[in-house]
């Protein structure tokens, strides 16, 4: 496991790392929270930091509201669902939690094919920011998407090897590029689950560079000291 952004205290979070090409750090985080990537080069890949200062400015704020994407939400404002659905959440409603700070508290979706598998010959087929599938397909697809060495039919979803943070659905006429229609970046939503983390300065841990989410966190104390790494820039 490891962190990135412990700097983050700083309103600054650095990430470190080689990349080749694109940028192969776990960074969705930061883009979700849409903090504004800092480039040592113009020709570098990765962001050497993130200016995230309107995280400050929330944490330092003592109005009672949350935040989602850039909006603020008065306590008993619910966030659309067609915002979330996507993420198998629903009915996001900002209130007071149980530790005394402001989030959100969100109903879980439970998605019937979780439970049961497709009939015989049948595959469910799954839709661009629906959390569940949309019904079943059965018999031979004149449809398929060959990405990766792999080929899906039509419905079926795929994750790019050099767009790991992506999600894509095979559909008629595909050609190789993943964007919309066919695909969407993932969202971490960490700031539904985790603004009590956020407002706090933690830092997002990760178990590998292939994860797109933090897996954990580790929060400031009084008897941290702040280390800068001194990791050269690195080009595609």
């Amino acid at each position: 496991m490891f962190a990135l952004g412990l700097c983050f205290l700083f309103t600054v979070i650095h990430v470190q790392g080689e990349c080749s090409g694109s940028c192969n750090e776990p960074i969705l985080f930061y883009e979700d929270l849409n903090c504004k990537p800092v480039f040592a080069s113009p020709d570098d890949c990765c962001p050497s930091h993130y200016n995230c200062s309107l995280i400050e400015q929330r944490a330092n704020s003592d109005a009672k509201i949350c935040y989602f994407r850039d909006k603020t939400y008065n306590p008993g404002e619910s966030i659309n669902d067609d915002e979330i659905y996507g993420n198998c959440k629903i009915g996001c409603k900002c209130g007071k939690k149980q530790s005394g700070n402001m989030g959100f508290t969100c109903a879980v979706v439970d998605c019937p094919e979780w439970l049961q598998q497709s009939k015989p010959g049948c595959y469910f087929k799954h839709e661009l920011d629906k959390c569940c599938t949309v019904g079943e397909v059965c018999g031979q697809s004149n449809v398929t998407c060959k990405v990766d060495g792999k080929t899906y039919r039509v419905g079926e979803q795929f994750s790019p090897s050099n767009n790991k943070c992506t999600r894509c659905i095979c559909q008629n006429e595909f050609a190789g590029k993943y964007e919309a229609p066919f695909c969407k970046k993932r969202s971490c939503l960490e700031e539904i689950d985790r603004q009590k983390e956020i407002n706090n300065f933690c830092a997002p841990t990760y178990t590998s560079n292939n994860d797109c989410c933090p897996f954990s966190w580790i929060c400031p104390e009084t008897k941290d000291a702040i280390v800068v790494a001194k990791t050269p820039s690195k080009h595609p």
